[in-house]
């Protein structure tokens, strides 16, 4: 990523215990996409438990809300940022997008993940390719599409791999 150090950023999400899925961009370049993000987006159960643990982790990376910086650092409760459907924050480590819901999957709980080593030694969810490619294809964008094709091309390797016949 290039604006965002992400690893720092994982290392505090998962030191904390906050329960997420690596989405969006992070995910395509754990995928093997070599399009770069300049964030890094997740997904996550949005209560009030969870959420303290995503205040313990980036309070120290004095949190600002991205899109209104003049609020200053994020001073809402847990129990207050439950009534948001997304967290889109500012960190003096990088951007930083929670959202509880992903189109088309839908929540947390209906995005399926995989385990990735993104952290030496420590095992990260990212969404799996397919359903990252079904998300790619439903956004618009014009960056987005170009990592749809990206992520394509690296599953129909994958799967030319996988299919081959066994010559033993």
């Amino acid at each position: 990523m290039s604006d965002v150090d992400s690893a720092r950023l994982l290392r505090a999400l998962v030191d904390a215990g906050f329960e997420f899925i690596v989405i969006g961009g992070a995910a395509a370049l754990a995928h093997g996409a070599l399009t770069p993000t300049r964030d890094l987006d997740v997904v996550a159960p949005l209560t009030e438990a969870n959420l303290t643990r995503l205040l313990d982790a980036i309070m120290p990376l004095r949190p600002h809300h991205a899109t209104r910086p003049d609020l200053g650092v994020v001073w809402q409760s847990a129990a207050e940022l439950t009534k948001f459907r997304l967290l889109l924050l500012d960190t003096d480590i990088g951007r930083l997008d929670v959202l509880g819901t992903v189109e088309p999957l839908g929540g947390f709980e209906d995005i399926d993940a995989i385990e990735m080593e993104l952290l030496p030694g420590q095992p990260v969810q990212v969404l799996s390719l397919d359903q990252l490619i079904e998300v790619k294809a439903h956004l618009q964008r014009p960056k987005d599409k170009i990592v749809e094709a990206e992520l394509r091309s690296i599953r129909a390797r994958l799967v030319g791999v996988d299919s081959e016949p066994d010559d033993r």
